[in-house]
């Protein structure tokens, strides 16, 4: 039950994530405020050790570093979603969750570049990836 609370927190935050995404290209600060809370006390309810959900944050938190020194060649709302996501996530599933979209990303991008609907300096959101990778986790999950 604890699992299905956590993977059903993640779709409801990935959704939300990727309509703000598409719609207004940032992430409202409240929504992540408002899920990191909810996260914080799951993990406190059930009592998962702290080493659990620091280390499903860390991938997130990592991304903020990169988005600092790299000029946000990803987005801070990103490493946020990310590091969010690592509340409700272990950390492996959370890594997985960030190549798998990106991953997915990269396909998309190619494609787009060499059909000509996109140009090299042409900025795509992230977390409708992030939906899609998780969305292939549950159900990777669900066929082994």
């Amino acid at each position: 039950m604890q699992q299905m609370l956590r993977y059903g927190l993640t779709v409801v935050f990935l959704l939300i994530g990727t309509w703000q995404d598409i719609k207004t290209r940032k992430i409202e600060v409240g929504w992540l405020f408002f899920f990191g809370t909810i996260g914080i006390l799951i993990n406190i309810i059930f009592h998962a050790a702290w080493q659990i959900w620091i280390t499903g944050m860390i991938p997130g938190l990592v991304i903020l570093l990169f988005a600092k020194f790299s000029g946000e060649q990803i987005g801070y709302g990103d490493g946020l979603i990310i590091t969010v996501t690592g509340l409700f996530l272990t950390g492996i599933e959370n890594i997985s969750l960030f190549l798998v979209g990106l991953f997915l990303c990269a396909i998309c991008t190619i494609v787009l570049f060499f059909t000509g609907k996109v140009e090299r300096k042409t900025t795509l959101p992230f977390v409708p990836f992030l939906m899609a990778a998780f969305l292939i986790q549950i159900l990777s999950l669900i066929i082994v």
